[in-house]
């Protein structure tokens, strides 16, 4: 049976439209098969997850770095400085304000 409809489509000569059947069937098969819809679903989720672990990665290198440098006293000193305006004893403090520019 399934050689006389063979034969008959290569008779019409559309080898062609056989390999667009076989085709369509085999993404038919695929489509409806529920393990290959989770496997695809799978690897998405895989894929989604493996780019997650990437960039947690990065920022648990980013914190264990920023933790390294608030246990340097030197650091901490430079961000007292810096953010709450603390000086040593004996050291003065130079606030120059800006001169506008039309008064020159």
């Amino acid at each position: 049976m399934l050689k006389t409809w063979y034969s008959s489509l290569n008779k019409l000569g559309d080898s062609k439209k056989l390999k667009y059947i076989v085709i369509a069937i085999i993404i038919l098969f695929l489509a409806a098969n529920k393990g290959f819809i989770s496997l695809i679903t799978n690897f998405r989720e895989l894929q989604t997850l493996q780019k997650e672990h990437l960039a947690l990665q990065k920022e648990n290198k980013e914190l264990k770095l920023k933790l390294k440098l608030l246990n340097s006293d030197d650091y901490m000193e430079s961000m007292a400085r810096k953010e709450m305006g603390f000086i040593k004893p004996k050291e003065l403090e130079y606030r120059f304000t800006p001169q506008d520019k039309e008064s020159d």
